[in-house]
């Protein structure tokens, strides 16, 4: 016989071996488990389990955590946004108001002129939300005093002066309430 085939008989015969061996061997521990192998298998069990949990439980405080910052920044960015929002309507209410009451004021204009009153008439009534009272009555009074100043109504020098003074006590009333008031359906 050759060399070579005689060493590689001797080799699977070693595996075979081997390999009986630790079959034999995992039976046995497993037919006759002894207090140390099942005392690690605990040990082991145990620390995977604390591990679930701990992830589980580290999962959810994130989520949590996580969740409740959201709203916390979606509510400041609102309440953000709102603020300048109502502060860019209060300096536009102010001007277009001012500039109305300007053109249509008899001993500054003694003839107000169509062309000018009417376009502030439109931009203070676009600014206006008609689901807010004190903003109904701005828009009441702006055209009130437009039918007024543009002859469309013959209405005598202290009416007019009248519009005018009720209109600006209903822009200070619409412009010194809080943003959400101010804005908000009542």
């Amino acid at each position: 016989m050759d060399v070579n085939t005689v060493a590689e008989k001797q080799d699977k015969a070693m595996e075979i071996e081997t390999a009986q061996t630790l079959i034999e061997l995992l039976q046995a521990v497993l037919s006759k488990p002894d207090s140390t192998a099942t005392a690690a298998y605990i040990t082991i069990g145990g620390m995977f389990g604390v591990a679930a949990i701990t992830a589980v439980t580290q999962w959810l405080v994130t989520k949590s955590i996580i969740r409740s910052e959201h709203a916390r920044l979606h509510t400041q960015l609102r309440s953000d946004f709102e603020l300048n929002q109502f502060a860019k309507w209060q300096d536009e209410i102010v001007t277009v108001v001012s500039e109305l009451l300007t053109h249509t004021d008899l001993e500054v204009c003694p003839a107000p002129q169509r062309e000018k009153v009417v376009p502030l008439i439109l931009k203070t009534q676009l600014l206006l939300n008609l689901n807010v009272q004190v903003h109904r009555n701005i828009n009441n009074l702006v055209n009130e005093l437009g039918l007024a100043v543009t002859k469309w109504e013959a209405r005598g020098v202290s009416e007019i002066l009248g519009i005018h003074s009720r209109l600006l006590e209903a822009a200070r009333e619409a412009i010194y309430l809080p943003g959400r008031q101010a804005h908000s359906p009542r």
